[in-house]
């Protein structure tokens, strides 16, 4: 098992209260791994270097995760 840092990038359109369940579909696929989830700090939305997908900002989210290689793949 090795130690990850995750960071994920939400559509900035997701209303707030969808966040949480929305970070939940990449949790789970660690969880079902046998991975842990050490810590996840939810960052809000903030403005990208560069634009993806015609969006200038996105909601930052950064994961800290124990978990097998294969997990993160």
């Amino acid at each position: 098992m090795r130690r990850y840092e995750m960071m994920v990038i939400l559509d900035p359109d997701l209303e707030e209260r969808t966040v949480a369940p929305s970070l939940d579909t990449f949790l789970n696929v660690v969880r079902q791994s046998g991975g842990t989830v050490d810590n996840v700090d939810i960052w809000g939305r903030r403005r990208m270097a560069y634009e993806i997908n015609k969006k200038p900002e996105g909601i930052y989210a950064v994961i800290d995760m124990t978990c097998a290689p294969d997990a993160v793949k």
